[in-house]
């Protein structure tokens, strides 16, 4: 049994010095944050064990650039690659890519640093998402003001700048604080498609909002109360001819039984043929009715128009006083 024992042991050591020591990246950085195409930027970092080994940085770009560095780690599991001329891999504009890996390791657990490219210059990516809180589309009268505040998911993030694209006239932000206001004109009624923008650094988050316009209000006004036509809301009939005498219009009324038919029917809106020619009508003057009235009157007298007139007898001599 300690025979078995003692080969059991020995056995076992012989296994633990074989298997190997996998080493992971403890960190991997670039000596600067941003660079020119005409820069060189070399990338370092550390390992998880002093042994020398081999790392690897690999480089990709947004259309298919493609660029490998090795080199062999120091003793004090530091290690540095040989500085990197930037115009070898950038040469497209967007978003790069640097994973660096031991030789041990798979590609997809090295340490991964992002890049983007524009405009001649590189710079480092945060390792942070820069995204706006949802917005959403917006709804105002003409006249109204439009007035909210844009955010983003993370307020821990620095350095924002917040601003507007293609957005209507008069519509602004404030950069710092992300107030937007807008009070749209009578004129700006409909449907508009904006975009709201944030930066951080080389880092951007944009929504495409719509803000649609609705036509002012109109109230209803009072109904008026018209008086009357007169002969100024009418002005002078259509058969009027002014050259002439407007009383000769009144004359066939009066006197033609046909015209005052005619005009009766066709021309109800006016009041009278004076009214149509623009002739003031003439007041008519009611006929005084006489009222008969009855009584009785003593001896003498007689009932003349409700008096009681003494009526005088003709002195007429007796017949015997003739001669």
């Amino acid at each position: 049994m300690k025979i078995k024992l003692a080969g059991f042991t020995v056995f076992s050591l012989v296994i633990l010095m074989i298997v190997p020591v996998y080493a992971d990246i403890n960190n991997a950085d670039l000596n600067k944050e941003t660079f020119t195409i005409d820069d060189k930027f070399t990338i370092s970092g550390t390992i998880s064990d002093v042994d020398r080994l081999m790392l690897v940085a690999s480089m990709k770009g947004p259309n298919g650039e493609k660029l490998v560095k090795n080199v062999i780690s120091n003793h004090d599991g530091t290690f540095s690659f040989i500085p990197v001329d930037a115009g070898l891999i950038f040469k497209s504009q967007g978003e790069y890519t640097i994973t660096v890996f031991t030789e041990n390791q798979n590609i997809v657990n090295g340490t991964v640093i992002k890049l983007v490219y524009e405009k001649g210059v590189a710079s480092i990516l945060p390792d942070y998402i820069l995204e706006l809180t949802k917005i959403g589309n917006q709804n105002i009268d003409e006249t109204k003001e439009l007035s909210f505040t844009v955010s983003i998911t993370d307020s821990a993030i620095p350095q924002l700048e917040f601003s507007l694209a293609n957005q209507p006239t008069g519509a602004t932000i404030n950069k710092d604080t992300g107030i937007f206001t807008w009070t749209p004109t009578e004129s700006q009624s409909g449907g508009h498609i904006f975009d709201i923008v944030v930066k951080s650094g080389v880092l951007e988050d944009r929504e495409t909002i719509t803000v649609t316009v609705n036509d002012k209000p109109v109230s209803t006004p009072e109904p008026v109360v018209k008086e009357p036509n007169t002969t100024e809301e009418l002005g002078l009939a259509s058969f009027v001819d002014e050259t002439k005498d407007p009383q000769s219009y009144v004359d066939r009324y009066e006197n033609e039984a046909s015209y005052k038919k005619w005009f009766d029917d066709n021309y109800s809106e006016y009041s009278s043929i004076y009214q149509a020619v623009g002739l003031e009508a003439p007041e008519v003057v009611e006929p005084e009715v006489k009222v008969k009235k009855f009584g009785i009157c003593g001896t003498g007298t007689k009932l003349i128009e409700g008096v009681c007139t003494v009526i005088e007898k003709p002195n007429v001599k007796p017949w015997w006083q003739f001669w």
